[in-house]
């Protein structure tokens, strides 16, 4: 069904592909011209994921499936590529527990290694976190983790190395980081901005990092420009999970998740520009028609789309495919 542009929203979504896989809570990531997909879950409420592969190519607007036997089953989890072929998973809910453990798809070959990861507590495992490439190849995991059956939650950050064709291990990085799930993470210059997780502390700020890569879309490099007609509101907006946010130059784009605030039982289409000098001025860009969480949302060239989710009062699992266009 498509969803028609909302009249006072700056930005917008924009029905890319109407019937998609349906998909929340899965993980994605651009490999060359495709967006690949993995995991999630298919059906509200499921503590069952499906280990689902399924890739857009972005000329063509078309989702496939992807038939690969050895394909984990895996929700909440987090992934990034290296080399521009290799797709690490990390962490996630197995169906049972939290797990901890990294995957790799090859895809080149569409083929799966299972290396060992060590270091990490035995008793803990992640769901809902984040990963981040630093410029030392180092893969930075901020999250939940603690005890798979008591499920405890406590802060923390970890380094993780290795590559597709070794082990990987982890290190205990830092215990400063708050206690957070279904938060988002970017580094912009040499400052890492964790964002939601949490009913407080909406923005942590962590210094001296850098981020391998960087993405510089036209699209994105414009949609900074828009802080200069808005006021900045009068205060932080409420904590949300679940949401995405995308780095542009200056700032953060933020949209959807759900709120902390006992007001709104779906997820939300609030959309926020946050800008990093001065640090934590939020702008009110609109409140989108299309509300979601644990959705994915990537950047390829000037184009960011916009993926799958949970949405409205029933939490259905959606399908369709976005993306975002500027009304300014």
């Amino acid at each position: 069904m498509a969803t028609k542009s909302s009249s006072q929203c700056l930005v917008d979504w924009q029905v890319l592909i109407p019937t998609g896989p349906t998909l929340a809570f899965h993980a994605g990531c651009i490999v060359g011209k495709t967006i690949i997909v993995h995991g999630g879950i298919s059906q509200r409420g499921s503590n069952s994921p499906c280990n689902k592969l399924f890739k857009l190519d972005l000329d063509s607007s078309i989702w496939c499936p992807i038939e690969s036997p050895d394909s984990p089953a895996l929700s909440h989890h987090a992934c990034l590529v290296l080399q521009d072929r290799y797709i690490i998973y990390v962490g996630g809910w197995n169906g049972k527990a939290r797990t901890s453990k990294v995957c790799v798809y090859d895809s080149v070959n569409n083929s799966w290694k299972f290396p060992n990861s060590t270091g990490f507590p035995e008793d803990g495992g992640l769901s809902s976190h984040t990963v981040t490439e630093l410029s030392d190849g180092k893969i930075l995991v901020i999250g939940r983790d603690g005890s798979l059956r008591m499920q405890r939650r406590y802060g923390n950050a970890y380094l993780l190395s290795g590559n597709p064709d070794s082990d990987f291990k982890y290190s205990e990085f830092s215990n400063s980081v708050t206690s957070r799930s279904g938060h988002s993470t970017s580094i912009i210059g040499h400052k890492v901005f964790v964002i939601g997780g949490r009913s407080d502390k909406l923005v942590e700020v962590y210094s001296g990092y850098a981020n391998k890569t960087t993405h510089d879309s036209p699209l994105l490099t414009k949609l900074i420009s828009i802080s200069d007609k808005l006021k900045a509101l009068p205060k932080f907006p409420g904590g949300r999970r679940h949401h995405i946010s995308l780095a542009v130059p200056g700032g953060l784009f933020l949209h959807g998740g759900e709120t902390f605030d006992g007001k709104c039982r779906e997820p939300v289409g609030d959309m926020y520009l946050m800008t990093t000098k001065p640090v934590g001025n939020f702008y009110k860009l609109g409140t989108s028609s299309v509300g979601r969480s644990g959705h994915i949302c990537l950047c390829y060239e000037n184009r960011v789309i916009l993926h799958g989710g949970i949405a409205g009062k029933n939490y259905d699992v959606r399908g369709e495919t976005f993306e975002l266009s500027l009304n300014f």
